[in-house]
């Protein structure tokens, strides 16, 4: 079985390696020839010296018709460190502002705590929707019914309308007291829509 050439991270280590010990500038044909003697093919050695100038573990210079490379040792390690370094400042900067964030919204609900209040809303309107619904329900129902079970169905619409005109009552004496617990009309309305009732529309069946 042929032995399998080196990985890219290989020939890249070894190229570095090799600037690193001589520590004096290069020509690219020089780095070719020096790297396949390690067991970089020659083909690919112009490729990984690219990437690790891409990289700024190598550095190039023109001087006259002709490019020099060269790399120190210290560098790498230097460079790694530095973006260690960076990276805990921005870990730190952001564990900061997410405990800044949970202070604040913990702050927030201090100041308004509305938890209960909205689930109590919300229980009271869905009781009314549903309340809604059945009588949406009976009254498609009265419109389609043949003319014997009109006058029994009139007298059932009639108690539903009674009863809905009930939760709405409820509803305006909800939006009332939020109102008043709040102080802020504008998020009580919000809240409201989305529930799915727009209080500009909102009103009693007749």
């Amino acid at each position: 079985m042929p032995s399998r050439g080196m990985s890219a991270e290989d020939k890249r280590i070894t190229v570095l390696a090799m600037l690193h010990e001589s520590r004096e500038p290069w020509l690219l044909k020089d780095v070719e020839k020096a790297a396949s003697k390690r067991g970089v093919v020659i083909q690919a050695v112009k490729d990984v010296v690219q990437s690790l100038v891409d990289d700024d573990l190598v550095h190039v210079d023109k001087i006259g018709t002709m490019n020099w490379y060269w790399a120190f040792p210290g560098e790498a390690t230097n460079k790694a460190r530095a973006a260690l370094e960076a990276a805990e400042s921005t870990k730190a900067q952001m564990d900061a502002e997410i405990a800044a964030l949970a202070k604040g919204v913990a702050e927030e609900k201090k100041k308004n705590p509305v938890t209960a209040e909205h689930e109590e809303m919300s229980a009271g309107l869905s009781q009314a929707r549903e309340l809604n619904q059945k009588l949406h329900v009976e009254l498609e129902t009265f419109s389609s019914s043949n003319p014997e079970t009109v006058d029994a169905m009139r007298q059932g619409a009639k108690i539903s309308k009674q009863a809905a005109n009930v939760w709405t009552d409820n509803v305006f004496m909800m939006k009332s007291w939020a109102e008043n617990k709040m102080g802020d009309k504008e998020q009580v309305a919000q809240f409201f829509k989305t529930e799915g009732i727009n209080l500009n529309t909102f009103d009693y069946i007749e």
